[in-house]
């Protein structure tokens, strides 16, 4: 019995010298030599037990074996062929599906998309927003940016995105002039907002040299998008990761009373299926991320 994979090769030669009637401009079209084809169709017709081609000097004419080869054997080709673009295609045109926690994707994502679509207009992004705890398991997902200590399973890869420190942030309106913000410690005329516990604003207190224990009590807020808004709506003075307020404070809709900053734990990690990065419409999306994380961090 012949075994059709272990002939490929010779199949596509005598394919390509079928269809055109000439060993050399098979040749050409399979970008090898005109030796080479002879010498797979020679292979072939061994293995068969039959000649394939009547030669002469000037063309090649199939025999009988030859005519009834080359029909099936065209056929199966143009089939393979045929399905090899359908699943390109399918590839080519599958969304790319990226998960990402609210706040990021309110405050930084959203707002850098456009440089993204108006370079690949034929990518389509289905973004989805879960909290980290949910995260990858609400649906398969191609890509998932998330806040944490980017721990991950081992067919996955995770990176940093960008690290984030914390640093107070209030509406200018918010400052009343009977009780200036000159020192930290004036912040206790003020109301504190608080992000998942009360630990932040204990940490940055206590780096600022503040000896009088802050109180443990007030609003706890658990995503930092609606903890900004806040903040934005005189609610109350936030501590806010530079990433997710760099442009309230450029365009002065929010200020930072003291410059002081503490560094987060936690960080934004990309994290993915090793898999994912055989797609280009992945790849593309990874670098539009990284390229603008970097410019992120260069204005921070």
């Amino acid at each position: 019995m012949i075994n059709a994979l272990a002939h490929l090769n010779a199949l596509r030669s005598f394919e390509a010298a079928a269809r055109h009637g000439s060993f050399t401009l098979a040749a050409q079209e399979l970008s090898v030599t005109q030796a080479a084809v002879s010498h797979q169709i020679r292979h072939l017709e061994d293995a068969l037990g039959a000649p394939l081609f009547e030669r002469s000097h000037s063309r090649v004419v199939l025999t009988d074996a030859g005519q009834r080869l080359f029909s099936s054997v065209s056929l199966a080709l143009r089939s393979i062929e045929q399905a090899l673009r359908d699943v390109r295609e399918q590839v080519q045109t599958q969304p790319l599906t990226v998960l990402v926690t609210p706040s990021l994707g309110a405050r930084w994502l959203a707002r850098r998309l456009h440089r993204f679509w108006t370079r690949n207009p034929e990518i389509d992004l289905h973004i989805y927003h879960a909290l980290p705890h949910e995260q990858f398991q609400l649906r398969r997902v191609d890509l998932a940016i998330r806040w944490g200590n980017g721990s991950c399973t081992p067919t996955q890869r995770s990176e940093v995105l960008f690290e984030c420190e914390l640093v107070p942030v209030c509406a200018p309106a918010y400052v009343r002039s009977e009780q200036p913000l000159r020192t930290p410690g004036d912040l206790r005329h003020y109301t504190l907002l608080h992000e998942d516990s009360y630990e932040d604003w204990s940490a940055w207190f206590r780096a600022t040299g503040v000896s009088e224990p802050m109180p443990s009590h007030g609003t706890i807020i658990n995503d930092s998008n609606t903890l900004i808004e806040a903040a934005i709506n005189q609610q109350g003075v936030a501590l806010g990761r530079t990433p997710l307020i760099q442009d309230e404070t450029r365009s002065g809709v929010l200020i930072r009373p003291f410059d002081l900053t503490i560094r987060c734990h936690d960080a934004y990690y990309l994290v993915y299926e090793h898999v994912a990065e055989q797609r280009e419409a992945f790849r593309k999306f990874h670098e539009f991320l990284v390229s603008e994380a970097s410019e992120t961090m260069s204005r921070v």
